[in-house]
């Protein structure tokens, strides 16, 4: 099974760490260099996100809240809040929608600011998070080159995924719903159907390529309740995080972790 398809990921030219864990069991089901470190790339969205989700629990922030885009803010990048007009003024849920839809840097900015990195970074080292930790803003180069990134590893972003999963997590069924809405479906997902209901966020500098979310059979119950239904009982989620960095060649890497993704859903 997935161990089975270990030397392909180690055969990859740079790192690779890779967590298969259903939260419903003690142990994962397969880990590999689960500790190492790794430049978050978008995956440091998740810890903003939920951080922002806490602050609306708490009354701090609203989802419906406006916030002007100013010129100082926007940054050419993956994204379209750059290139809208400047009059725009979208809410609170717009922005997290942006920034984990389709990784809008603008957006992620602008969210990182309202949250606060030292309060994002304390509510990491709150769930017991040391690994996982911002540094510097999205698209911020001079900071990298100073040594100052955003970080993880594939077993914080695992605990951080079934935090979510957990009822624990402020605002969870928003969150899913957004991240259910995902619009990379190139990496783990990419042989699966867009049915497959697949909660995750992809990350991608030069070298790195990640992808981490949480795999839902059809009648899970937080589906359920994300639909309005009375929730029955379902299989449980599945979470599967794959880490890359240094890797020379892109394609290749991407078809690795697209075999990856395939051998999980098969055999899960």
């Amino acid at each position: 099974m997935i161990k089975d398809f270990a030397e392909e990921l180690l055969a990859l030219s740079g790192e690779v760490a890779c967590v298969v864990w259903s939260p419903s069991t003690p142990e994962p089901l397969y880990t590999l260099h689960a500790s190492q470190r790794f430049p978050a790339a978008s995956l440091a969205k998740l810890p903003i996100l939920l951080t922002v989700a806490r602050q609306v629990a708490q009354g701090k922030l609203a989802w419906e809240m406006r916030y002007e885009v100013p010129a100082a803010m926007r940054v050419t990048s993956d994204g379209v809040l750059t290139d809208l007009s400047p009059e725009l003024r979208p809410t609170l849920s717009d922005l997290a929608y942006l920034m984990i839809t389709i990784s809008d840097n603008t957006a992620s900015n602008i969210l990182l600011d309202l949250a606060g990195m030292e309060h994002i970074n304390a509510f990491m080292q709150e769930l017991g998070l040391h690994v996982t930790r911002l540094e510097r803003r999205f698209m911020d180069f001079t900071a990298r080159q100073q040594g100052r990134d955003n970080w993880t590893n594939a077993e914080e972003m695992a605990r951080l995924l079934a935090y979510l999963c957990s009822e624990a997590a402020p605002e969870r069924e928003r969150l899913l719903s957004i991240l259910l809405r995902q619009n990379d479906y190139t990496i783990l997902p990419s042989s699966w159907s867009e049915e497959v209901p697949f909660a995750h966020k992809t990350g991608g500098l030069v070298g790195v390529m990640h992808d981490a979310g949480i795999l839902y059979p059809p009648l899970a119950p937080e589906l359920q309740q994300a639909a309005g239904k009375e929730p029955v009982p379902g299989k449980a989620p599945l979470i599967l995080v794959a880490l890359t960095a240094n890797q020379a060649d892109t394609p290749h890497t991407r078809y690795t972790l697209s075999r990856l993704g395939k051998l999980i859903y098969e055999n899960y």
